[in-house]
């Protein structure tokens, strides 16, 4: 196509005439298409009309295929590495196999984008292949630290039957102790595994401490009959875990997450003899609380599009946080929606008996008269829930309930951003001590220190 600036006559020559008077003289000058022209005219402008319209569309489609090119190259390729925030404050890269999730959330790319030095490139918030960046870079390598995490032995994975159904769970190996014994409870789509570095602490300090899969999710029962999936269900189950599991003096409860973390708080609220201390970690709390996708999709007139389809549980941790998500960690907590159509079917049941309103006010109206010293644990950088909400919803809490914020990067997920600093304020927390004094966990690389709150 010529861009060149030609005369009016010489553009006139070119453009269809109109037909005009036989008896014209030949010399007389060249009419202009216009309105009086004949059908046949018509159609040729339309035409040369239409093809340059084409011609636009095709260059904005190559260019934007060329960025989509980009960016899946950005994001499957993982010329960065992945990290996770560890003990002390410090960051690891491990590699970790490609996936096309992320590639889903392409809106999260300008929060992904790190610029190009040895420590900001550590935060990479990406999946990918790990193994991409020392086949691009063999005289590089990502930093890497000592994971304190690695040289702790893991919690032992148990089972107990109640009323037929077998719970699955983790408890720490360390026996008969004077110290209070600790349950961690997880939110909707997650498992006791969330809890897994989390107990590896608890263990090193000489804590009987358990983290368990709720019916329906991680390695329990998902049975399809015999439970209802509701509130009460859950909260009456949970007193009857604890007696057949022999644990009969009060716990310290740890609950998380969206749902059944809030399920946890109503356990708390509903039987107060059985606790000793509360500890809620990031979950739903004011009245303006939203529920983020995928849970949000299952409410509302968009709930029967998103029945039967397999919850991307992985992604929902991935997308909770600042940091990258381990993909082993990933895979661990996407299997059973992966295995077969028994999670799927139990996550699905609890959002059709869900009332998500009736659920943050029931939760707000029970822990008014909850007065058991309780702390609400928070990771600042949460992309699901705002903290301005905890503190708004506090205000009409007793004054045993207290707001902490924990001093360092963490998300929706703590026990996955920092578990050695959780672990650090709950012993603290239960212990009696200053909860807000600056923490010991620190590194050279990163000094933390207590938020006024």
């Amino acid at each position: 196509t010529s861009t060149s600036t030609s005369s009016p006559t010489a553009t006139a020559a070119l453009l269809p005439q109109r037909r005009g008077n036989a008896n014209a003289s030949p010399n007389a000058s060249p009419t202009y298409a216009g309105r009086g022209c004949q059908p046949r005219q018509r159609l040729s402008l339309l035409v040369l009309f239409g093809a340059a319209c084409a011609g636009v569309m095709l260059g904005t489609l190559m260019v934007l295929s060329t960025s989509s090119a980009s960016v899946e190259a950005e994001l499957g390729s993982a010329i960065l590495p992945s990290t996770r925030m560890l003990s002390g404050g410090s960051r690891i890269i491990q590699s970790m196999g490609s996936t096309g999730h992320v590639c889903r959330k392409r809106r999260q790319l300008s929060q992904m984008r790190q610029l190009e030095t040895p420590t900001t490139r550590s935060r990479a918030a990406i999946f990918g292949d790990g193994g991409a960046w020392q086949r691009q870079n063999p005289d590089e390598f990502p930093e890497e630290v000592e994971n304190p995490l690695d040289k702790l032995p893991d919690p032992s994975r148990k089972t107990a039957t109640v009323d037929g159904v077998e719970w699955s769970y983790l408890r720490t190996d360390v026996g008969p102790s004077s110290k209070p014994t600790i349950l961690c409870t997880h939110g909707i789509l997650s498992a006791g595994y969330s809890f897994r570095d989390t107990l590896k602490f608890f263990q090193r300090d000489g804590y009987d401490a358990i983290a368990i899969d709720w019916p329906g999710f991680g390695e329990s029962d998902k049975p399809d009959q015999g439970f209802d999936y509701s509130p009460g269900a859950y909260t009456s189950a949970l007193a009857k875990f604890l007696e057949t599991i022999n644990v009969d003096k009060p716990i310290v409860l740890v609950t998380q997450g969206y749902i059944l973390g809030q399920y946890g708080i109503l356990f708390a609220a509903e039987n107060p003899t059985k606790i000793e201390n509360l500890v809620i970690l990031n979950s739903p709390l004011g009245a303006q609380s939203k529920l983020p996708n995928p849970l949000g999709s299952y409410q509302g007139f968009m709930k029967s599009f998103a029945f039967g389809k397999t919850p991307d549980a992985g992604m929902y941790h991935a997308a909770g946080g600042p940091y990258a998500f381990e993909y082993k960690d990933f895979q661990t907590l996407q299997a059973p929606y992966e295995a077969d159509d028994k999670a799927r079917v139990a996550f699905e049941a609890i959002m059709d008996k869900l009332n998500w309103q009736d659920l943050l006010k029931k939760v707000s109206l029970s822990t008014e008269r909850f007065k058991k010293p309780s702390l609400i644990l928070w990771g600042s950088d949460d992309r699901y829930l705002d903290i301005d909400q905890a503190l708004s919803w506090l205000e009409t809490k007793p004054t045993s309930t207290k707001l902490f914020a924990l001093p360092a990067t963490c998300g929706h997920f703590p026990q996955f951003d920092f578990p050695e600093l959780m672990v650090e304020t709950i012993e603290r927390f239960i212990n009696g001590e200053d909860y807000k004094a600056p923490t010991n966990v620190k590194s050279e690389s990163e000094k933390v220190s207590s938020p006024d709150f």
